[in-house]
C-alpha cells in the first residue's frame, strides 16, 4: 500500500542515503526540501499487477503481429532485390560480348616511311575511331613495341610484302579480330601471320586463362565475407585476410600452372600477383562489412560482381565502349588479369598501372579493417557478456529517474547510543528506492 510520511532529522532536513541492492549498483540521491516522500510499503496492489500483466500480454501480442509483416517486407526485398540484380548482371555480362569492337585499339605500321605512312592513314580514315596507329621503322621495332605491350597489332611491309605481326598472349581476341578483319579486307590477298607472343600451347585458343580468373575473382570476394561473419576482432580479420589470400594466391598459381597448364612464366611472379589481387578485393569487402555490416557486404560483393563484368578478362579493354574499359581497369578484376598476363608472358612490362591499381585498393581494404571495429580503435575492448548485457564497468552509477528529478530516497538516521553502525538495530531506519527496508 502507498503511505505518505515525513521523516524529520536532527538538523531538520533530510539528509543524503546510500542504498545497495544485492548485485545491484550502487545508487545516490539528495533528498530536496522537507515535502512529504511516497514509498511502498507492501506488495503490489492487484489491480497494479493485474494492469502490468495484461500490458505484458498485449506487448506479446502486438510484437507477434509486427513480426510476420517485418518478416515479409524483408523476404520482398530479398526477393525483388536479387530478381533485380540477376537481371541488370545477366545483361551487363551478355553486353560486355555483344559490344566488342576495336574503339582506339593502339596498332602499330611498320616500314619504310612513305609507305608505311600511307598504310597508317589508310587503317585510320578506314573506320574512324576504331584504330589508333603508331608508324614504326621496321618490323623488329614493331617486334619489340609487341613484347613491351605498346600495341596489340603491327603491320609490317617488308621486302616480301604485307605481314600481320600480332601478341595473341595480350588478348587472343583482339588477335582473333584482326586475322579476321584483314581477311576481310583484302579476301584474294595471301597475308601470312606471325604470332610474336603466342599464348600456352595448352590453351591455344586463350580461353582457359579467362575462365579460370573470374571465378578465383569471385571465390576471393565470397572468402572477404566469411571472414566477416567469422570474427569481430580487428586483429583476427588481418590474420584471416593474410591466411586468406596467401593460400587462395598459392591454390590459384598452382592451379593455372600446374593443372590447367595456361600459365607460363615464373610461379611466384603470379602467385604474388594473385596474393596481392586476393587482398585488395577480399579485403576491400571485409573492411566495407567491419564498417558498415550487412550493407557493406553486399555492397562490396556486388560491387566486384559489376567490376569482373567491365574487367575484360576475356578481350581488352580496347574492345569495350569508353570509358567502361579503362573504369574496368581502375578497379581490382581488371587490374589484376592486366597484371597476371604481363608477369605471366611480357616478363611484367606493361604492368606497372596495374600493379599500382592493385596496391593503392590493397591499401584501402586494411585501412577500412583498421578503422571498422571503432571501440577496438580507441582501445575499449569488446564486451564479452551476452548480447544486450551492460559490462559491470559500464553499468549506471546515478540514480535513476527524470533529469534533474531523482527518486526519492529516505534519510538515514543516526545510530541510537550504544548501537554499532553495522548491527541490524543501526540499519532499521535505511529503507531501498522502492520502499522495503534493508
Amino acid at each position: 500500500m502507498l503511505t505518505s510520511e515525513r521523516r524529520v532529522s536532527d538538523g531538520g532536513e533530510d539528509g543524503d542515503a546510500v542504498t545497495s541492492g544485492s548485485g545491484g549498483a550502487r545508487h545516490r540521491a539528495v533528498g530536496r526540501g522537507t515535502g512529504p516522500r511516497i514509498r511502498i510499503t507492501g506488495p503490489r496492489s492487484a489491480p497494479t499487477a493485474a494492469r502490468s500483466a495484461d500490458s505484458g500480454e498485449t506487448d506479446e501480442i502486438s510484437a507477434g503481429d509486427r513480426r510476420p509483416a517485418g518478416e515479409t517486407r524483408r523476404l520482398l526485398v530479398v526477393v525483388v532485390g536479387v530478381a533485380l540484380l540477376v537481371g541488370v548482371l545477366t545483361c551487363l555480362y551478355g553486353w560486355t560480348v555483344t559490344s566488342l569492337r576495336p574503339y582506339g585499339l593502339p596498332v602499330l605500321a611498320a616500314g619504310p616511311s612513305g609507305p608505311a605512312r600511307a598504310l597508317a592513314e589508310q587503317l585510320t580514315t578506314t573506320e574512324p575511331g576504331t584504330l589508333r596507329v603508331r608508324v614504326v621503322a621496321d618490323g623488329d621495332a614493331a617486334d619489340r613495341a609487341l613484347r613491351a605491350r605498346e600495341a596489340y597489332a603491327a603491320f609490317v611491309i617488308g621486302p616480301s610484302g604485307l605481314s600481320l605481326h600480332v601478341a595473341s598472349a595480350a588478348s587472343p581476341a583482339v588477335s582473333e579480330a584482326m586475322q579476321r578483319g584483314i581477311a576481310q579486307v583484302m579476301p584474294t590477298a595471301d597475308i601470312p601471320v606471325v604470332d610474336v607472343v603466342p599464348n600456352a600451347p595448352a590453351d591455344h585458343v586463350g580461353g582457359g586463362l579467362s575462365a579460370g580468373y573470374l571465378p578465383l575473382v569471385l571465390v576471393v570476394a565470397v572468402g572477404g565475407v566469411l571472414l566477416s561473419r567469422t570474427t569481430a576482432r580487428r586483429g583476427a580479420r588481418l590474420a584471416g585476410l593474410a591466411g586468406l589470400a596467401l593460400t587462395a594466391g598459392a591454390a590459384g598459381a598452382a592451379a593455372l600452372r600446374y593443372v590447367l597448364v595456361v600459365l607460363p612464366g615464373s610461379y611466384w611472379a603470379a602467385m604474388g600477383v594473385l596474393t596481392l589481387l586476393g587482398v585488395a578485393v577480399a579485403g576491400t569487402v571485409l573492411g566495407l562489412g567491419a564498417r558498415a555490416g550487412t550493407v557493406g557486404l553486399t555492397g562490396g560483393f556486388v560491387f566486384f560482381v559489376v567490376a569482373a563484368a567491365l574487367s575484360a578478362w576475356s578481350s581488352a579493354p580496347e574492345l569495350m565502349p569508353r570509358p567502361w574499359g579503362a573504369l574496368g581497369q581502375l578497379a581490382p578484376p581488371g587490374a589484376g588479369v592486366t597484371l597476371l598476363r604481363s608477369a605471366a608472358y611480357f616478363r611484367g612490362s606493361g604492368g606497372g598501372d596495374a600493379a599500382a591499381v592493385l596496391t593503392v585498393w590493397a591499401a584501402l581494404g586494411v585501412a577500412l579493417i583498421m578503422v571498422g571495429d571503432t571501440r577496438g580503435w580507441h582501445g575499449r575492448p569488446w564486451p564479452r557478456g551476452r548480447r544486450g548485457e551492460v559490462p559491470v564497468s559500464e553499468a549506471p552509477t546515478s540514480s535513476a529517474g527524470f533529469p534533474g528529478i531523482p527518486l526519492p530516497v529516505e534519510p538515514t538516521f543516526p545510530a541510537a547510543p550504544g548501537v554499532a553502525p553495522g548491527s541490524a538495530a543501526g540499519a532499521q531506519d535505511r529503507f531501498l528506492p522502492d520502499g522495503r527496508r534493508v
